[in-house]
C-alpha cells in the first residue's frame, strides 16, 4: 500500500459525508488518539474532512493528504511511509494553514500533523522556517510540526474503530485493509518484544522510587496526571525515528516554587534512553539523567549553548561546572540536545545501559530481580546528582 491509497482510506473512514454510518465517531476517535485536542462536541459536528487538500505557492501546487477543518482550527496532516519531504513542503502547508486561520478568524494557531512510520521530523530543507527555526537553531519547533507514527497513534485509533464496525461491507473492508496493512508494518522481532516488555518494568519500578518524599527531598515537582512520556516512546523505540523513553520532572526551589528562566521557560530533570534515531545531536544511546531547560513556546529543550550559558551562568542554580562543562564540549562541535549535567546511569554490576542493544539488554535483564538491582544502582546516582543540584 503507497501513502496515496494509504490517505484515501483513512479519508473514507474519516469523513462523515463518505462515511454517513461511523465517520463522526471515527473522527472523534481520531481526536482522542491522534490529535489530542480534546474537541467539544459542538467543534466535532462542524469539522469537515478533506482528501488530497491543494495549496499554491509561487506557481506550485501542493497537494495535504489530509485536512480537517472546524470551527476553530484548520488541522493539516501529511502522511509518509517511507519517502521524505519535498523542499518546503511543510513550510508551505503550515502557511496555506494560518492564511486560512486568518482568513477565517479561527481561534487556534495552526499545527501540521506528521505521521510517518518510522517517527522521523521532516528534513530541515522541508520545515526550514516552521520547524527550525533561525538558522543554527538545533531546537526543532514542536509547537508548529507534531510527530505521530502508525503504532502509537495510528493503530490504536483503528484498533479503537475496529470495536465499532460499520455494518456497510464497503466501509468495513476499507477498516479491516487499514488494520491489517499497519498491524504488518508496525510488528517487532520476537527480542525486540522482549526488549521492549523489559523496558516497560524498567522504567514503571523507577518511576516508583520518585515518590512524594523523594520529589520533595530533591525539589522536583512531584508527578501525577498523564502517563510519562516513556509508555509511547518505547513502542516506537526500534523505528529509525527519534525516541527517548524518559522519565521527567519539574524543578522547583527551596520553597517549592518551579524554577522559571523566563514565562516559557521551565527548568527540568530527566532519566532518559535514547535510541540514536535522527541522530543530529550525536548523543549516546546509553541510559542517562540530566537536566533540561525546556521551552513550552516551541514544545522542545534550549539547545544552544550560548543559550544555556546566558539563562544558567552565574545564577546558583545549577553547579556552575555544569554550566561550563555543556559550553565548552559545544566549542569543541559536541552537540549535547539541551543535556546540562550529563551522567551515565549503571546497573548494579557497573555496566552501563544500551535498550537499543537488544541482545546486551536480553544478557543484563534476565529476571525481574536483575531490574530492581538496576534500579537500586542507578537510585545511588541519581540521588549522587540530585544533591548537587540541591546543595551546590
Amino acid at each position: 500500500m503507497n501513502e496515496r491509497e494509504l490517505t484515501g482510506l483513512m479519508y473514507e473512514l474519516l469523513s462523515p459525508k463518505e462515511n454517513p454510518e461511523c465517520g463522526r465517531l471515527y473522527l472523534e476517535l481520531f481526536d482522542k488518539h491522534v490529535l489530542r485536542l480534546e474537541m467539544s462536541k459542538a467543534e466535532l459536528d462542524s469539522a469537515k474532512v478533506y482528501g488530497e487538500y491543494p495549496t499554491q505557492f509561487i506557481g506550485r501546487t501542493r497537494y495535504i493528504d489530509l485536512v480537517i477543518i472546524t470551527n476553530k482550527r484548520f488541522i493539516p496532516i501529511e502522511v509518509k511511509i517511507e519517502a521524505g519531504s519535498g523542499k518546503s513542503q511543510c513550510d508551505d502547508y503550515l502557511r496555506e494553514a494560518q492564511l486560512h486561520t486568518r482568513k477565517n478568524f479561527l481561534n487556534e494557531p495552526p499545527v501540521l500533523y506528521y505521521l510517518t512510520l518510522h517517527g522521523y521530523f521532516p528534513e530541515r530543507s522541508s520545515a526550514t522556517n516552521t520547524g527550525y527555526g533561525e538558522s543554527g537553531d538545533l531546537a526543532i519547533h514542536q509547537d508548529k510540526i507534531y510527530k505521530v507514527t502508525f503504532r502509537t497513534e495510528l493503530l490504536p485509533w483503528l484498533e479503537e474503530c475496529s470495536q465499532h464496525a460499520p455494518k456497510n461491507f464497503y466501509c468495513r473492508n476499507i477498516l479491516s485493509r487499514l488494520l491489517t496493512f499497519i498491524r504488518e508494518v508496525t510488528q517487532r522481532t520476537d527480542s525486540q518484544l522482549q526488549v521492549e516488555k523489559i523496558m516497560r518494568n524498567f522504567f514503571t519500578a523507577l518511576e516508583k522510587r520518585f515518590d512524594e518524599n523523594f520529589c520533595r527531598k530533591y525539589r522536583l515537582e512531584f508527578y501525577a496526571g498523564d502517563e510519562q512520556p516513556y509508555h509511547r516512546e518505547i513502542l516506537k523505540f526500534f523505528f529509525k525515528g527519534h525516541s527517548a523513553p524518559n522519565i521527567g520532572f519539574r524543578c522547583t526551589d527551596s520553597a517549592g516554587n518551579i524554577i522559571k528562566f523566563e514565562s516559557d521557560k521551565e527548568l527540568w530533570f530527566c532519566v532518559e534512553s535514547y535510541n540514536g534515531g535522527e541522530n543530529d545531536f550525536k548523543r549516546k544511546r546509553t541510559l542517562i539523567a540530566d537536566f533540561a531547560i525546556y521551552d513550552s513556546s516551541i514544545g522542545n529543550c534550549v539547545c544552544e549553548r550560548t543559550d544555556v550559558k546566558r539563562l544558567l551562568d552565574g545564577k546558583n542554580i545549577l553547579p556552575q561546572d555544569f554550566i561550563e562543562e555543556y559550553w565548552q564540549k559545544g566549542k569543541k562541535g559536541k552537540k549535547l540536545a539541551g543535556c546540562i549535567g550529563l551522567t551515565e546511569l549503571h546497573d548494579a554490576h557497573n555496566n552501563t545501559i544500551d535498550f537499543y542493544d537488544v541482545d546486551k539488554t536480553l544478557r543484563q535483564f534476565r529476571t525481574q530481580e536483575d531490574i530492581i538491582c538496576a534500579v537500586d544502582n542507578i537510585m545511588i546516582e541519581i540521588e549522587k546528582l540530585l544533591r548537587r543540584f540541591v546543595y551546590g
